[in-house]
C-alpha cells in the first residue's frame, strides 16, 4: 500500500479528483485529497484563475506543503493542472519522503519552483495532444530536470484536447476511454513504487 497525496486543479475537488481517488483506493492505496479550497469548487477556468491570482501561487504552495506535513512518511504526490505544480513542490521540499510524482494536465519546469527535482524520484506526465494548458517544451524540461536528478519521467499523450479529461462534470473535456486508461496507468505506476 502506498500513501498518496492528491492535489486538485484550480477548479477544486471535482469529479475527476474523486474518480482517481476511488481508483487508487480500490487498488488498496491510502489517498489523502489535499483540499486547499475547503470544499469550494469552480465551473469555469476564468473564475478559478481569478481565485488563484487573489490567493497567490506562493500562498497555495505554502498551503500545499502545510497540508502534506499532516501525512508523515513516504508518499506519492499526484496533481492535476496547477495541482501538478503543487505535487512537484511538495515532493521537492520533502525529497527524503517522495516516492513518485504524477502530473496530470500539467508539469512545471523546476526552475519555476526554484528547487531541484528530488533525487531518483520517478514521475509521469499525462496530457492530451491538444491540451491548451500544457506545452511540449515545458514537459520536455520536466523530463530533463528529472534526468539530471537520476530519475525518469514518462510522458503519456492521449488523443483529444481535454485538459481535465477525466472529469465527467466537464462535458466539453471529458474523454471516458482516456480517463479509464489514465486511471489504470496511475494505479500501475503507484503499485510499482510499493
Amino acid at each position: 500500500m502506498a500513501q498518496i497525496l492528491l492535489f486538485h486543479s484550480a477548479l477544486g475537488v471535482r469529479a475527476g479528483i474523486v474518480a482517481l481517488e476511488d481508483a487508487l483506493t480500490q487498488a488498496g492505496h491510502d489517498v489523502t485529497v489535499v483540499d486547499q479550497y475547503e470544499g469550494r469548487t469552480y465551473d469555469s477556468y476564468d473564475e478559478a484563475m481569478a481565485h488563484v491570482d487573489r490567493v497567490g501561487m506562493a500562498a497555495l504552495m505554502h498551503g500545499a506543503l502545510g497540508h502534506a506535513t499532516d501525512v508523515p512518511g513516504r508518499f506519492v504526490a499526484v496533481g492535476f493542472s496547477n495541482g501538478a505544480g503543487m505535487a512537484q513542490y511538495v515532493a521537492a521540499k520533502r525529497p527524503q519522503d517522495a516516492r513518485g510524482v504524477v502530473m496530470i494536465g500539467g508539469g512545471v519546469p523546476m526552475r519555476h519552483l526554484d528547487l531541484p527535482w528530488p533525487k531518483g524520484v520517478p514521475g509521469q506526465i499525462h496530457v492530451t495532444e491538444g491540451d491548451p494548458w500544457s506545452e511540449a517544451e515545458e514537459r520536455d524540461e520536466v523530463v530533463a530536470d528529472a534526468a539530471q536528478a537520476g530519475a525518469e519521467v514518462e510522458i503519456f499523450v492521449y488523443p483529444g484536447d481535454g485538459h481535465l479529461f477525466n472529469d465527467e462534470q466537464m462535458p466539453d473535456e471529458y474523454q471516458p476511454d482516456e480517463a479509464e486508461l489514465l486511471h489504470e496507468r496511475v494505479v500501475e505506476f503507484v503499485s510499482r513504487l510499493e
